[in-house]
């Protein structure tokens, strides 16, 4: 039961779809070549498919209205980006339902903060926030969600849900993906690629099984790793992959096009100093295990209350 749970998280989030106006950093186009460890500062991170980016919409919507339906025809009829989201979630569908569905559920935005060996990921969801934090130095995890709709389906005391683990002991734990890496074939690319200007090494794994039977199968999976970003990172990623270096970049193929489903990879990198509120997650009680069934239905509800408010 918990991985038909876990696996329905899959479908429903990739974390960290996030913008940014910062355009100081140098882009893929500019052949800057940065050299210096990052250990302090902030990745905005960004989910796209087919080059548009997916959380464009964050914040159009204010779900704490009672006209959210209205405010999301009204976002659908007449806001270009929203426009250009569905019409590539519309194009998706007509190859694979479920995978369009996934898409339309990964709508989101986020900022990573970083310093040393702790990460803390801020997420901002259709409809919920969540934090993501991660700290290496003192093997020690959570996940803080919160939905911000008014939907009296979720009873009050679920509309915050907290869970700690301790990485060590489940690495994985904080990632919405079951997937096994261990059924799947690691390859290195022998050319690097530059993300914002940090050279990366280029990790293709694919399965080793194809199960054509399946409605929704991870095809390929391409990683773009760079040894100047600590491996913290990895674990507030959706997929974790046991990777040594810091993972920038994620190309996910759930069909069998050239191109890739869904991207996520940093939008702006900057140094600057981060203190200790920017590393602080929020907390509720109870405090739930990772492993529980509880803490799983909850957070699926609390992912699809954006959905839900709208369908009322």
């Amino acid at each position: 039961m918990k991985k038909v749970i876990i696996s329905s998280l899959v479908s429903v989030f990739f974390l960290f779809s996030c913008n940014s106006s910062d355009e100081t950093k140098p882009t893929e186009d500019n052949n800057t070549v940065i050299n210096k460890p990052f250990t302090e500062g902030i990745v905005e991170m960004g989910i796209f498919s087919n080059d548009v980016d997916l959380g464009k919409i964050i914040g159009k919507i204010d779900f704490s209205r009672d006209d959210i339906k209205q405010q999301y025809e009204a976002l659908v009829a007449n806001d270009t980006d929203a426009k250009t989201i569905f019409e590539v979630i519309e194009n998706t569908s007509n190859q694979n339902p479920l995978v369009a569905w996934a898409m339309s559920m990964n709508i989101s935005e986020c900022t990573y903060f970083i310093k040393d060996k702790v990460v803390l990921g801020n997420v901002r969801g259709f409809g919920w926030n969540m934090h993501n934090y991660h700290n290496t130095a003192e093997d020690k995890g959570s996940i803080y969600l919160e939905t911000v709709t008014q939907l009296d389906k979720i009873a009050e005391q679920d509309r915050k849900i907290y869970t700690e683990f301790k990485p060590s002991e489940n690495a994985g734990a904080n990632a919405t993906n079951t997937i096994d890496f261990s059924e799947f074939n690691r390859q290195v690319e022998p050319k690097k690629q530059h993300v914002l200007g940090y050279e990366c090494d280029v990790i293709i794994y694919t399965p080793k099984r194809v199960d054509n039977t399946m409605p929704m199968q991870l095809q390929k999976i391409a990683v773009y790793t760079s040894p100047l970003f600590s491996n913290t990172i990895n674990f507030t990623h959706p997929f974790y992959l046991e990777e040594n270096n810091g993972i920038l970049r994620l190309d996910i193929y759930y069909l069998n096009n050239e191109e890739p489903t869904l991207v996520m990879k940093p939008k702006a990198i900057k140094e600057q100093v981060i203190n200790q509120q920017d590393l602080t997650s929020k907390t509720s009680a109870p405090i739930y295990s990772s492993d529980d069934m509880n803490w799983g239905l909850k957070a699926l509800a609390i992912m699809m209350s954006g959905w839900g408010a709208i369908e009322q």
